[in-house]
């Protein structure tokens, strides 16, 4: 064999015939060739593969992950020994952090929560393991920082709704739409993200305190504008918010339409609104 192998060529050949016969045809040993698949990150097929192979029981091969070498540059070449050295790309370290948590997204929506590896991770970007460690510690690590990007995310976007609202009612009405509608963007996300013990564990602190800040400024928002007392005020708040939580998780699992969630929320928490003004109103107003 004379001609070069891509990254990709390579990465066929060794699921098409076992890593000696390839290796042979290079001049190099099993181990030689899997040592350049390494600095490669091309997966290939591990001990007792083929022994399986030929008795039926094929498993399929992992997808070939984004790498910064370019798609066409050679990767192994007949009697030469192989680029292995790959060109260095450095980028700012909250680069990275973000390639990383893009990548453990993509894997999580596509393959589940369990298959999103720092391993994997790095390997669809184009890292090292060893690498991404530099970014994320642990696995629990990188699966809570997404949460909590995901979460952010979310809330930044209600808060900016809940500013444009001209009075209290209206501020109410774009809070719910802006919450459902990022649910119905990031929920199931979320949900996969916070099926995890070591994720909520992670957030836990902090989310206590998000939920606590957050059921204050509602309940006082009650008191003040509309004379509730305050434990009505907070249990009110409760309430309704657990509507809205009810709501987004029927949304993120799939098991009500966005358009269905904003109708039955907005009309549960405005008439409870509603009801709570006419029954604690001053007689005097």
């Amino acid at each position: 064999m004379s001609a070069a192998l891509t990254r990709q060529q390579l990465y066929d050949r060794v699921w098409a015939a076992p890593m000696s016969q390839v290796a042979a045809e290079f001049g190099l040993s099993g181990g030689g060739l899997a040592k350049i698949c390494d600095r490669l990150l091309i997966p290939y097929p591990r001990r007792g593969y083929w022994a399986r192979a030929r008795a039926g029981h094929v498993a399929e091969r992992p997808p070939l992950p984004v790498s910064a070498e370019p798609a066409d540059a050679p990767a192994l070449t007949a009697g030469e020994r192989s680029r292995t050295r790959r060109r260095q790309t450095r980028a700012p370290a909250e680069v990275r952090r973000a390639e990383l948590l893009d990548a453990a997204a993509q894997i999580i929506v596509a393959e589940g929560l369990p298959a999103a590896t720092l391993k994997a991770a790095a390997r669809r970007i184009g890292l090292s393991e060893a690498q991404a460690h530099n970014h994320f510690p642990r696995r629990a690590d990188l699966l809570v920082a997404l949460a909590r990007r995901e979460l952010e995310a979310m809330e930044t976007r209600r808060r900016a709704e809940l500013d444009q609202g001209r009075d209290r009612q209206d501020r109410v009405r774009r809070s719910t739409l802006a919450y459902l509608r990022e649910v119905a963007q990031r929920g199931a996300l979320i949900q996969m993200l916070t099926s995890s013990a070591e994720v909520r564990e992670g957030l836990r602190a902090e989310r206590e305190a998000t939920r606590a800040s957050e059921s204050r400024r509602v309940s006082d928002g009650l008191e003040a504008a509309y004379g509730l007392p305050p434990e009505l005020a907070v249990g009110a708040t409760r309430v309704l918010t657990a509507v809205t939580l009810r709501a987004g998780r029927l949304v993120a699992s799939g098991r009500l339409s966005l358009a269905s969630a904003e109708r039955l929320t907005l009309a549960m928490v405005e008439a409870g609104n509603r009801a709570l003004v006419r029954a604690y109103r001053p007689s005097g107003d």
